[in-house]
């Protein structure tokens, strides 16, 4: 038995989401626990309890396949879940122009490109 990890805060939420959004679908919690855990170091119940979390978060969706079986799909896509939490980064900002200007200067200049084409559309 692999010994355990130190993992920071939301790491868990993060590895789920990740597994679901490369799956592009739904996965049952036993298929989310083989994307998520390779190495069998996430037990069943660990992955269950992550998927509950991110399902009161509404980032989850939980649907009922055939007789008591389950399956679980994100709510949105990776895309769309980083442009909210961004949005969200913002309008908590007391200066948004400035937290917008180190975005910018951050940027490559492909990425700048691209969001000038975005922004003149």
């Amino acid at each position: 038995m692999p010994a355990k990890q130190k993992r920071q805060p939301g790491e868990l939420e993060s590895l789920v989401l990740g597994c679901l959004w490369d799956a592009g679908g739904s996965l049952s919690s036993q298929e989310v626990q083989a994307h998520c855990s390779k190495q069998g170091e996430l037990a069943l119940t660990t992955v269950l309890t992550v998927l509950s979390r991110l399902e009161d978060k509404g980032l989850v969706a939980r649907e009922v396949e055939s007789g008591r079986s389950l399956s679980f799909r994100a709510v949105e896509s990776r895309e769309e879940h980083t442009a909210r939490v961004m949005l969200n980064m913002i309008e908590e900002e007391a200066n948004p122009a400035l937290a917008f200007s180190f975005f910018a200067k951050g940027l490559s200049k492909a990425q700048r490109s691209s969001l000038k084409k975005i922004l003149g559309e």
